[in-house]
């Protein structure tokens, strides 16, 4: 998917493997009105910062670096909603971005971090976000591989499969693990809402090798790279009682 392409709406699904990418397309073509288009192949890489104490976790918010080929850009917007209303989706959701480097540390960015920063609330806040954001330290990576075909239908609807193949790197305690994920974006405008539910529905109805996920990737990332906790066993007593 371009870089800046708009996107109105987007749903995710975990798939069973790799292979699943053949029955979602196998399907698209038995539904008959969408026509499939494979566009590219992109190498992707995002790095997620955060504060050792995960102040920005706590915050609800998440502070990533985009690259894809020579395309960079530092973002920041709000992790998660608790409504899966669209119209709080829309009007709830913040999102703030600026080209950057690859190699930039997100302090050299410092005026655009700490003015976004600040409007993720919708009041004052109570700490320095200057000094919050000098302790940012990269945490995750994730790499990803992502095979993008273009959808479109006669009544306009025009999306965008992202079928990727992701690779999870917790930079903390060291742990990779790796997901096939699949993200189909929502391009065109709100007259083609019913078609784009009508697809997710057939999607999730006759594809079981897919599992519908709300979480974003960074979520996901977390809890597969998570440290399990080690298990400490216990002799068991072999005196005899007398």
């Amino acid at each position: 998917m371009r870089p800046f392409d708009i996107i109105r709406q987007k749903r995710r699904f975990e798939m069973f493997s790799e292979k699943t990418k053949d029955q979602v397309l196998e399907l698209n073509s038995f539904f008959g009105k969408y026509n499939m288009n494979f566009e590219e192949k992109i190498k992707k890489r995002f790095i997620y910062y955060d504060t050792p104490n995960r102040d920005l976790q706590k915050s609800n918010i998440v502070l990533f670096k985009t690259i894809i080929g020579n395309f960079c850009e530092l973002n920041m917007a709000t992790e998660k909603i608790s409504s899966t209303s669209l119209y709080t989706l829309r009007t709830n959701y913040k999102h703030f971005k600026t080209p950057a480097k690859p190699m930039d540390r997100p302090f050299k960015h410092k005026d655009f971090l700490i003015n976004n920063f600040k409007s993720m609330f919708m009041s004052s806040i109570n700490f320095d976000p200057e000094f919050l954001l000098q302790k940012l330290e990269p945490m995750y990576i994730l790499d990803t591989l992502s095979n993008e075909y273009r959808s479109a239908n006669i009544t306009g609807l025009k999306i965008t499969y992202s079928f990727d193949k992701d690779v999870y790197t917790n930079l903390e305690n060291k742990i990779k693990a790796t997901a096939h994920i699949l993200t189909i974006y929502q391009h065109s405008g709100d007259n083609t809402d019913a078609d784009f539910d009508d697809l997710i529905s057939k999607l999730s109805r006759y594809c079981k090798e897919l599992t519908a996920t709300s979480e974003t990737k960074i979520m996901i990332a977390r809890k597969l790279t998570k440290q399990k906790p080690v298990e400490v066993k216990t002799k068991k007593s072999t005196k005899k009682q007398k």
